[in-house]
């Protein structure tokens, strides 16, 4: 079935703590980054040892689902199955979906609207834009309840900083460390996940990391993800240059000097995948 993204209310938005303005850009953005992910993950949508009770039917769940390019992605991949994705943001739910898909307009940080033990797989990714560390732990906590018992967990985060990186790109990642902390979040989630995990119970923790090119001269792959990254430069460029007190000229600038870097330096950004299993 065809897909369609809602046109009533488009608009520019923060939705709960995202410290990145959500626009039809940072929609793109979104898309664009879960095939690079995909990609450059073997071609896969998840690590959970999943493969056969997806083919039998689950039920998933997605959170902070955007405009639902992975369950689209999952939901085809395997009909059997049922995806429920929710989202803050109400103007990113899509309004046309396959019937074995559900979306939910949600503030999980107001609570999750399912019973404990209502889902065999949950999948969180992309959200240390979103949550202070207390609630990053707290939503966890709150995801392993929901799931089923043999149920599996799986997160994804991006580090902050890349590797080898350009003087701009560095001042760039250290500048939005700071505003992170200023913020209670934590730049370093990502290598936090597992023990969250393991705190909470769950067992045969397991993490893997991924090394995405975020330059054109690493290729398409290189050149598509360094447009993803990019974009969502712009999307915090106003709260960056007020942290680092630049004039309008000056974050520009800045911006334009990390475009050129993205072009002349090969940096990588590393994602962490964790999963654990509810016994």
């Amino acid at each position: 079935m065809g897909i369609s993204l809602s046109t009533k209310n488009k608009k520019e938005s923060y939705g709960g703590n995202y410290m990145i303005k959500v626009n039809e850009e940072q929609i793109d953005r979104i898309q664009v980054l879960h095939h690079i992910l995909k990609t450059c993950c073997d071609n896969t949508n998840f690590s959970a040892p999943i493969s056969q009770d997806l083919a039998r039917g689950i039920r998933v769940l997605d959170v902070g689902s955007g405009p639902g390019t992975w369950i689209f992605d999952m939901s085809s991949d395997f009909p059997r199955s049922t995806f429920t994705g929710i989202e803050i943001q109400s103007f990113m739910l899509p309004t046309i979906h396959p019937s074995n898909t559900h979306f939910i307009h949600n503030d999980i940080l107001q609570g999750i609207p399912f019973p404990p033990n209502s889902f065999d797989y949950i999948h969180m990714r992309n959200m240390t834009l979103c949550f202070t560390e207390n609630q990053y732990e707290q939503i966890i906590r709150e995801l392993i309840d929901l799931l089923k018992p043999n149920g599996y967990l799986e997160l994804c985060e991006q580090d902050i900083s890349c590797y080898n990186m350009g003087p701009v790109t560095r001042k760039i990642a250290d500048e939005m460390g700071k505003l992170l902390i200023q913020r209670s979040m934590n730049p370093f989630v990502a290598s936090r996940l597992h023990v969250f995990m393991k705190k909470f119970g769950l067992q045969t923790v397991q993490r893997g990391m991924v090394m995405l090119p975020i330059s054109e001269l690493d290729g398409k792959i290189g050149s598509l993800h360094g447009q993803t990254v990019f974009s969502g430069l712009l999307g915090v460029k106003d709260m960056l240059a007020k942290q680092m007190k630049l004039t309008g000229p000056e974050a520009s600038q800045l911006v334009n000097d990390y475009r050129k870097e993205l072009q002349s330096i090969r940096m990588y950004s590393k994602y962490t995948r964790v999963y654990g299993q509810k016994i």
